[in-house]
């Protein structure tokens, strides 16, 4: 795509969210019109697409090369959109949803069918029992920044702040790296286990019931693959785009030999959260994985840190 054109498609783009809403989100290409491109919202509820040309680009009645004819298809699109859009996407919202609710109560119930089953299979109080390690609480966090400000670092919060913010890394790493392959850690003695079978070329998973049938350890404790993936997420363990993030301070910390070290190394993972914060990006940020608390108060404290006297 030349250079101006592609100066009047991220205009286009631009505009299109600012006045109606929509968003570059249903890629597709096609061997005849080439990269095609579809505003629209949720559940497929697509305003018109464009097709995209080293001198230009298509919407549905204009060409666009140039200013003129990009205010051309900003007009197709207001009228496209002046012609009941919201009322569509309106209705169309409201039946999947429905349809959403109708399936998430069949699946509630039959998983509460499998988990009754498998009650007579399992001891009780030993079924899905996890262990994922804790957040650091926010105080711990507070004080030690304090006593470092101060001059009176406190090594042993130092070491207890850090190994927790190291554990944490760790154990959603290595969840991660077994979960991918099918396996389960498990939380009371450490054994590996495996949640499904592979096929016989030993690339595919295959995983018995949508993960839902049990995985018993020899220890006397038993997983589901189902829940212990839901388990992970619920408790926002370390992982997703910041991934790397965490894997840098898991890879340092067992490196850190002395306190100075340590309090960089537990400031720099700070300073990441705080990045996260200030970017304004939607979904979790590195703060929420790692430190106790709701977004506002986490956003309270890494400001204090940031900016405040302490």
């Amino acid at each position: 795509m030349q250079l101006d054109i592609r100066r009047l498609f991220i205009k286009f783009d631009s505009e299109m969210r600012a006045k109606f809403g929509v968003h570059n989100k249903y890629h597709r290409f096609s061997k005849t019109a080439g990269w095609m491109y579809g505003y629209g919202r949720n559940y497929n509820c697509e305003l018109l697409a464009a097709t995209i040309q080293a001198d230009g680009f298509h919407v549905p009645g204009v060409f666009v090369k140039d200013e003129e004819t990009l205010q051309n298809a900003l007009a197709i699109a207001k009228q496209k959109y002046d012609d009941g859009f919201e009322a569509y996407c309106e209705v169309v919202s409201a039946k999947k949803r429905a349809s959403q609710i109708a399936r998430a109560k069949v699946r509630v119930a039959q998983e509460k069918e499998e988990m009754a089953a498998l009650a007579d299979a399992v001891p009780p109080g030993k079924l899905n029992q996890f262990r994922w390690c804790k957040k650091v609480p926010r105080n711990d966090l507070l004080r030690l920044y304090r006593d470092e400000a101060a001059g009176l670092p406190d090594e042993a919060l130092l070491d207890e702040v850090g190994f927790a913010f190291y554990a944490r890394c760790k154990q959603a790493h290595d969840a991660r790296d077994c979960t991918e392959k099918g396996q389960i850690i498990c939380h009371h003695c450490g054994a590996v286990l495996y949640a499904g079978k592979f096929s016989p070329t030993g690339s595919v998973l295959v995983k018995p019931n949508g993960g839902s049938e049990p995985v018993k350890c020899d220890c006397g404790y038993a997983y589901t693959y189902r829940e212990y993936r839901r388990s992970y997420m619920a408790v926002n363990m370390p992982g997703n785009r910041a991934t790397p993030v965490f894997e840098r301070f898991e890879a340092k910390w067992p490196t850190c030999r002395d306190a100075t070290a340590k309090m960089l190394l537990i400031d720099w993972l700070i300073h990441e959260c705080h990045v996260t914060l200030m970017s304004g990006e939607m979904g979790k940020s590195v703060c929420e994985n790692l430190i106790e608390g709701t977004r506002k108060q986490i956003t309270e404290l890494i400001d204090r840190l940031a900016y405040g006297n302490v």
